[in-house]
C-alpha cells in the first residue's frame, strides 16, 4: 500500500495535466500468495487500484491470472501513464514484487525510479490513507451473482479480453508468424511445455495456435499455477535442474523439444533431446539469442524495406554484432537489463529502424516489436515454428546453431554465480577486481583481451 500511495503521489506531482483524472494505470497480479498472512498477489492488485482512484486516477485491473508480457503490451493499447505488475517473476516462492511500466511500455529506468523510490518513503505515504481492507470487505459483500470478474467487481474482464486479443493480433500483423516448411517424409518435432506452476499454460497454447503450429504436450505436473512451486522451488528455466522434470516428461512421451516459460511468462527456456545418443541440450540464453537473430533476419530482415537492427545487453554474447556486420543490419549493445534493452529500441524504431530482436543472456527475448520487454509468449512460437522449419529440412537447433557459427564465429560464454548475502563482502570482492583502477590484465592462464566495469565512476578499455 505504502508503494501504492508513492506511486500515485508522484505520478500526480509528475504529471502535466492539472487534474489526477487524466492520468491513466493498468494493473495486473500472478498467482503469488502467501497463506499464512493471508496475502497474494491479486489482494495487492486490488488495494493499488483502490489507492489510485481514491485520488481519482483512472485504473484497470486485469481480470484473473496474467502473464508479466500481457501487462506491458496493455499499457501502449490502451494508452496508460503506467502500468504495474504484481509478480516476483522466477524468483522462489516467499517472494513477490511490483514490476512498474512507464507509458512507453517500457520498465522504469532514472530518474523515474529514484524519483519513486523517494516518492515512496515521503511521510505522506508511510500511512494508509484510508482503511483499504474495510473498503476491499465492502466491495466483496456486494459482489453477488456471475459477471464481475475476479476481484469482486474491481477487474474487468471484457477490456482484459480485448487487449489479450489485441496482443495476439499483435504478433499475426508483426511479420513473426511465416509459412512452415513441410516435408512428408521428414517427421516433425513434437514439444514438451512447462508453465513452472506458473500463468504461462492458457497463454503458450494461444501462442501456438497463433503461429498455426500442431498442439505441444504440457508437463501435468507443472501446468497449472502453484504458489509454493511444488516440484521446482527455484523456478528458473536456467537453474541446474530446473527443467528435469519436464524433460524427463519429454523422454516419457517421445517429445524432441521442452519449452519452458518461467512463472510470469516474460521469460523462455529451450532444451532438446537427441535421439541418437540420448543426450540433452541445454541451451543457454546466448544461444536461443543466436538461433533468433538469424532466423528473424532470414524469415524477415533480409525482405525488410526499413533498415534493420538487433540489441543485446553488453553481458550478452557479441555474436549478433558479427552477424550484423555479415549481413548489414545494425547492432547496438546497451547496459544490463530490459529497461536498457528496450528503451534503446524504442528510440532506433523512432530512428526508423525495423527492430527484429532484443535479448539478454538471462533467457529474456524481444521478437518483433511487439512489446519493449522481454516475452516468453510471442518468442515460444518463433522457436517452435524455427524448430518445425529445420526438422522438416533433417536438421535440428542444435545442429543448425552449429552452422550459424561456421558462418559467423563460434561465440561462447559460461557463466555462472555465487550467492552472498552479505553486502561488505560483495563490497570487498569488487574493490579486489577492480585493484584500484589497475584491471588485472590475465586471469589463471588466459589473457584479458578488454575490460568493462559498469560500477561507478566506470571504466572500458575499448572506449
Amino acid at each position: 500500500i505504502q508503494t501504492a500511495q508513492g506511486l500515485a503521489s508522484y505520478l500526480i506531482q509528475s504529471s502535466k495535466d492539472v487534474y489526477s483524472t487524466h492520468i491513466t494505470a493498468v494493473v495486473g497480479y500472478d498467482h503469488r500468495e502467501n497463506s499464512a498472512f493471508s496475502l497474494s498477489s491479486k489482494q495487492f492488485a486490488m488495494y493499488t487500484k483502490l489507492v489510485f482512484e481514491s485520488k481519482g486516477i483512472s485504473c484497470t485491473l486485469l481480470d484473473g491470472y496474467v502473464a508479466t508480457p500481457i501487462l506491458a503490451f496493455a499499457v501502449g493499447n490502451i494508452g496508460a501513464s503506467v502500468g504495474i505488475m504484481v509478480t516476483a517473476s522466477h524468483n522462489p516462492k516467499q517472494d513477490n514484487g511490483y514490476k512498474v511500466y512507464w507509458e512507453d511500455g517500457c520498465q522504469i529506468r532514472p530518474p523515474i525510479d529514484a524519483e519513486i523510490a523517494s516518492a515512496i518513503v515521503e511521510p505522506k505515504n508511510l500511512k494508509p490513507w484510508m482503511d483499504y481492507g474495510r473498503q476491499l470487505r465492502t466491495f466483496e459483500k456486494a459482489a453477488t451473482g456471475g459477471g464481475q470478474g475476479e476481484c469482486y467487481g474491481l477487474s474487468n474482464p471484457e477490456q482484459t479480453e480485448m487487449i489479450e486479443d489485441a496482443y495476439y493480433q499483435a504478433i499475426r500483423d508483426s511479420g513473426l508468424v511465416v509459412e512452415r516448411d513441410v516435408v512428408s517424409d521428414c517427421q516433425p518435432p513434437l514439444f514438451a511445455y512447462t508453465a513452472m506452476h506458473g500463468v504461462g499454460l492458457p497463454y503458450a497454447k494461444r501462442s501456438f495456435e497463433t503461429f498455426g503450429l500442431p498442439a505441444f504436450l504440457p508437463v501435468p505436473s507443472q501446468q497449472h499455477p502453484d504458489a509454493n512451486f511444488t516440484t521446482v522451488p527455484f523456478p528458473n528455466p536456467e537453474e541446474k535442474g530446473a527443467l528435469d522434470e519436464a524433460m524427463s516428461f519429454a523422454e516419457q512421451n517421445d517429445c524432441d523439444i521442452v519449452l519452458a516459460n518461467d512463472p510470469d511468462a516474460d521469460r523462455l527456456g529451450v532444451a532438446e533431446f537427441n535421439k541418437v545418443d540420448g543426450k540433452w541440450t541445454v541451451f543457454t540464453g546466448d544461444q536461443i539469442g543466436s538461433l533468433l537473430g538469424h532466423w528473424l533476419w532470414e524469415t524477415i530482415g533480409k525482405k525488410s524495406e526499413q533498415p534493420v537492427a538487433m540489441c543485446a545487453s553488453t553481458v550478452s554474447s557479441k555474436i549478433l554484432s558479427a552477424m550484423g556486420q555479415t549481413e548489414g543490419f545494425l547492432f547496438e549493445e546497451t547496459l544490463t537489463g530490459f529497461k536498457w534493452i528496450g528503451s534503446r529500441a524504442l528510440s532506433l524504431q523512432n530512428e526508423g529502424y525495423r527492430v527484429l530482436l532484443g535479448y539478454e543472456e538471462a533467457i529474456g527475448f524481444s521478437c518483433g516489436g511487439i512489446i519493449p520487454d522481454k516475452d516468453g509468449i510471442s518468442a515460444l512460437g518463433v522457436i517452435a515454428t524455427m524448430a518445425h522449419s529445420f526438422y522438416a529440412n533433417g536438421k535440428t537447433l542444435a545442429t543448425h546453431l552449429q552452422e550459424i557459427y561456421l558462418l559467423y564465429g563460434e561465440f561462447c560464454s559460461n557463466n555462472g554465480y555465487f550467492r552472498c548475502d552479505d553486502p561488505a563482502i560483495v563490497k570487498k570482492i569488487m574493490e579486489q577486481m577492480r585493484n584500484g583502477g589497475k584491471y588485472f590484465d590475465r586471469v589463471g592462464t588466459y589473457e584479458v583481451d578488454s575490460v568493462r566495469d559498469l560500477g561507478s565512476p566506470g571504466y572500458d578499455s575499448q572506449a
